[in-house]
This record gives C-alpha cells, sequence and structure tokens, in this order.
C-alpha cells in the first residue's frame, strides 16, 4: 500500500518541475501540497512565484500575501511581494516590502537592485543610486545591478559614472546588447554623439533585430543635423527587419518625420500614415468609412483629433476646405478644445471624445488632411482661419489699450513631458532684451511649467502677466486666442501658442532650436503653413542670444513704425 505524499514532498516535486519548465506539473504539485495544508507558506509562495510568471499579477500577490500572513518576516516573501507589486505599478508599496525584507536581511543585492529601481520610477534618484551601488557592492559580479546603476546614474545626469557602470555590465555579459545599448544611450545624452553613433550601430551588428537601436541610430543622425544619413538609416532598417517586427511602423513613422523635415511632403504624407499601426497611437476611430478625399457635396464628416493641441490649430485649418466642397464638418476631440475649434473656419459641430458619435457618412485623422486634399508646400498657408470670441475680445482689447506703445504678447516654455521641452523652452531672462527696447510692453501668456519665472522680472522692465489668469481647464485657449488677437503681435517658442497665432493670422516671430520640429524645415525665415510667421532660427544649439538680437532689430524698427 503507497504512502500519501507528504505537503513537504509535493513541494520539493513542484520545485522540480518549475525549474524544469513543467510549469503545469509544478501547479499541481503546488495546489495539491496547499490542499493538504492551506497554510503551507512555501507552496502558497511558489505558487504566487509561477502564477505570476503567467502574468497574472492580482492573483500572485494574494498568494503571497496568504505566506506572509504565516511567515510576515520572510525575506524571500518579502522581495516577491514587492516585485509583484511592482508589476502592478503600485511602487510606493513594493518599496515598502523591498525596505521590510532588507530589515531582516540587509545584504540582498537583489532586493537592495530591485529597491534601486523601484525608487527610480518614483524619482528618487539619489537614494536609488545608493541601493544600486550598494547592490554592486556586495556582489561585484551583478551584471544586471551594474546596468541598473548606469540607469540611474543616466538619469541623474552624471555621464561618466553611468559609462562606467555600463561598461562594467558589459564586461560581464558581453553577450547582452542592451547593455551596450544604454551606454549608447548615455553618450547620445551627454552629447557624444560619434561615440553614440558607433555604439548604435555595435549593437545592430550584435543583434540586427535590436529596433530600440535602429530607431536611436537614426535620431542620433538627426541630432548632428545629418539627414541625409538618418534618412539612408531608416531605409536600411526598415528593409532589415521583418515586416511583422514590433517597430517597423515606428520606423517608418521617424522616415516620415525625416522626409517631412527635408519638404520632401508627397513621400512624407504616405509614410507618415504609419502612425495609424504604431502601438497605442490615437483614441477610438469612429464607426465610419475612411474619407477617400473624394468631394464630399453635402455629406457629414469627422475630423478626428490625435497628437497634440497646438496640432489641431495647425491642421484644422484645412476644414474649411471641406465646408468648401459643401461638406458639414465635425470636429471630435479632447472636451477643453470644444469651444476654440467651433471658432475655426468651416467646423459646424464639435463633439468630445467621451461622447456618443453623432451620424457622419466618412471620417479623416486630422492630420491626414493634407495628404487627402493633395496639398502641395505653396498651398499649406491658409489667411486667418480662428476667430476669437467677441465676447472675450473686447474687455481685452480696452485693458491692452491702456498700455503705451508696441504691445507683444510672449511665451517660452511648452509641456515638459514632451521630449523635445529642454530643446525648445527659452530662459525668461532672454525677453529682457526686447522689454528694454524704447515703446515696447510685453504681455505673458505662460501657463503652467515656466510661469514662476515671472517672479524673478526686474521691476524696471514693462511685464503685464496674463498667464495666471486665463483660459480654465474646461476651456482651452479661448481667452489666450482673445489676448493675442488684441496684441501688435507675439514672440514666443514652439508651443501650442504659435499655432494658435498663426490661425489667427497675427504677426508672430517664432524663435526655434538648432534641429527644430518637422514642420519647420531646416532653413529659412518663411513659414510654409503660416503667411504672418517669421521664423528665427539659432545657428548654434542653446544659443538664443544670437536668436533674440535678431528679433530686437526687426521690433526695435517695428516699434519706430508704430511710435
Amino acid at each position: 500500500m503507497s504512502t500519501a505524499p507528504k505537503p513537504l514532498d509535493l513541494v520539493e516535486s513542484g520545485l522540480a518541475h518549475h525549474f524544469a519548465g513543467r510549469y503545469d506539473k509544478a501547479e499541481t504539485a503546488y495546489k495539491r501540497a496547499i490542499g493538504k495544508n492551506p497554510k503551507d507558506a512555501s507552496a502558497l509562495h511558489l505558487l504566487g512565484l509561477l502564477t505570476a510568471d503567467k502574468g497574472r499579477f492580482q492573483r500572485a500577490l494574494q498568494l503571497i500575501e496568504k505566506a506572509l500572513a504565516v511567515d510576515p518576516e520572510n525575506p524571500n516573501f518579502l522581495h516577491s511581494a514587492g516585485h509583484v507589486l511592482a508589476q502592478l505599478g503600485r511602487l510606493e508599496e513594493a518599496v515598502d516590502r523591498y525596505r521590510a525584507a532588507l530589515e531582516t536581511e540587509p545584504d540582498r543585492p537583489l532586493t537592495l537592485s530591485n529597491l534601486g529601481n523601484a525608487l527610480k520610477h518614483l524619482g528618487h534618484m539619489d537614494d536609488a543610486a545608493h541601493c544600486l551601488a550598494r547592490a554592486v557592492e556586495l556582489d561585484i559580479g551583478f551584471a544586471e545591478g551594474w546596468s541598473n546603476l548606469g540607469l540611474v546614474e543616466k538619469a541623474r545626469g552624471a555621464y561618466p559614472q553611468a559609462k562606467t557602470a555600463f561598461e562594467r555590465a558589459m564586461a560581464l555579459r558581453p553577450e547582452n546588447p542592451n547593455f551596450r545599448f544604454n551606454l549608447a544611450n548615455a553618450e547620445r545624452e551627454a552629447g557624444d554623439l560619434e561615440a553614440a553613433i558607433a555604439g548604435y550601430k555595435s549593437v545592430i551588428a550584435q543583434d540586427p533585430s535590436h529596433g530600440g537601436a535602429h530607431l536611436n541610430l537614426a535620431a542620433t543622425h538627426k541630432i548632428a543635423g545629418d539627414f541625409e544619413r538618418a534618412d539612408a538609416s531608416l531605409q536600411f532598417s526598415i528593409k532589415a527587419l521583418p515586416p511583422d517586427h514590433p517597430q517597423v511602423a515606428e520606423l517608418h513613422w521617424n522616415l516620415a518625420i525625416n522626409e517631412l523635415t527635408l519638404g520632401h511632403w508627397q513621400r512624407g504624407w504616405e509614410e507618415f500614415e504609419w502612425r495609424h499601426k504604431m502601438p497605442d497611437y490615437g483614441g477610438p476611430e469612429p464607426k465610419a468609412p475612411l474619407w477617400s478625399g473624394d468631394l464630399l457635396a453635402g455629406r457629414r464628416i469627422i475630423i478626428n483629433h490625435e497628437q497634440g493641441l497646438g496640432d489641431a490649430f495647425q491642421f484644422l485649418r484645412y476644414a474649411g476646405d471641406l465646408a468648401a466642397q459643401d461638406g458639414y464638418v465635425i470636429y471630435r476631440g479632447p472636451k477643453s478644445m470644444g469651444p476654440i475649434a467651433k471658432q475655426m473656419t468651416g467646423i459646424q459641430e464639435t463633439v468630445a471624445f467621451e461622447d456618443p458619435l453623432p451620424d457622419a457618412d466618412c471620417w479623416a485623422p486630422m492630420m491626414s488632411l493634407p495628404r487627402l486634399l493633395k496639398l502641395e508646400a505653396e498651398t499649406f498657408a491658409r489667411a486667418r482661419r480662428l476667430t476669437p470670441d467677441a465676447a472675450l475680445l473686447e474687455p481685452y482689447r480696452e485693458r491692452l489699450e491702456a498700455l503705451s506703445g508696441l504691445k507683444i504678447g510672449i511665451w517660452w516654455q511648452g509641456n515638459p513631458e514632451y521630449r523635445g521641452d529642454r530643446e525648445r523652452t527659452i530662459p525668461l531672462q532672454a525677453f529682457q532684451a526686447l522689454a528694454a527696447l524704447p515703446g515696447v510692453h510685453l504681455v505673458a501668456l505662460q501657463k503652467g511649467p515656466g510661469a514662476e519665472q515671472t517672479a524673478e522680472w526686474p521691476q524696471n522692465l514693462p511685464l503685464l502677466d496674463l498667464g495666471p489668469e486665463i483660459d480654465g481647464a474646461q476651456s482651452a485657449f479661448t481667452e489666450s486666442a482673445a489676448v493675442i488677437d488684441a496684441l501688435d503681435l507675439v514672440v514666443g517658442c514652439d508651443t501650442a501658442l504659435a499655432h494658435l497665432a498663426g490661425a489667427l493670422g497675427k504677426e508672430i516671430h517664432l524663435a526655434l532650436s538648432k534641429t527644430p520640429d518637422w514642420r519647420w524645415g531646416l532653413e529659412g525665415e518663411r513659414c510654409v503653413w503660416y503667411p504672418t510667421m517669421t521664423l528665427h532660427r539659432q545657428t548654434r544649439a542653446g544659443d538664443w542670444q544670437g536668436v533674440f538680437e535678431r528679433i530686437k532689430a526687426l521690433i526695435e524698427e517695428r516699434s519706430a513704425g508704430h511710435g
């Protein structure tokens, strides 16, 4: 007569299956052990780990918590709970569990590394660096720990330390191309573009399917101002990767941006359509046929918002073209954009993303309109296509008329979450050269990040700060539009306000970084999109002084004529 297996035997059997990759048999063994003893902490913990490996993190956490209820100070259980909580995005709780594990067993390199990663994602970079440095001190051969330390040092801007950490990881695990990729990213951020380019090429040679290296190689060529090599790199990557590779759509999208930057409009718009194949791109699409570009002739068309708010002002100007075809044009986008979109020429109705869709015969992505309308560069421009609310305009007009001289609206920073915000952002101090001109009065339109700089503005220089009092969260840009329309001209950086001013037909002087966004091209003062806009480009990366010297000269002449 055979003896029934004991819970310990079942756990050991489950472990053997687990290590051998026989996960179904491991799961069965752990469950049998728990069936015999519902408080078998080891079986609960191991079943939790197996469940986490399957991506069922909520259930995994429940199982590991049951193990902790039996043995609350077990560092292995605490570490596993921290790992699963991190996978669930509950980082503060993960940090607490990792720290509890370290109270019992302080010299655990993997726990220190995971704690460091969680702290990094929470923005606690100094604490993260301390934990990761301790992890590799305890285990000098911990390649992933060195790489994680490098990522934190890179995030802190400590590039020499990041380079050292990545090199240690590479020496320990030369077969892992991600360590070399991380080093190339650090070199790029540090401004060593040649080293970064060589690094990405090395990663691709080691792993030809490394999508990140393909993307970043082309991006680094662009940062270096070599768009021809970026173009060649993207085309090579698209051919080198299999069609179902997850980065192929993004490579096509990057090729589109490159072509549009170079003014190769037709090819650029065609490649730009690949954006719809990128994971998580855009919101839900309307349940109506896509518009093919044929004559609307009385049909109802939904223009679906995509990407940024500035893009709406740039591309909704073509709603007037659709209305001229006797189309009934409905804008669908963020609720806060509804009121200002309704003031655009050709928009007859607006609907928020979260609201029920109105009846429509067809729809078009907002940024596909130039392609569908078969526009060329010489036909991009549209005269004033936005009229501010008269009820808002008159009070601001009266208020600004009380100011003396040439009234110039200014803004200097966009959304810091946008990856190019650092390059486009201008220090408010740069505008002092304009405020010092006789017969000039500046009016600040800056809201949100960057607005705090007005506290340091010299009291002897004229500045009316309207930023804090305009545009509530429910109605974006309506008051900004009224203020801009009442001003003489505006000067600012590449944000949605620039497109708003362009749609209003206001004279605008746009200050651009050395390598600006695709829509501004690479040379020249003329803007193909807005006939009232003048482009002022950096001749050297980061040099705003030269830009503002040129703007100052123009405004000085303009002010003399105004006076």
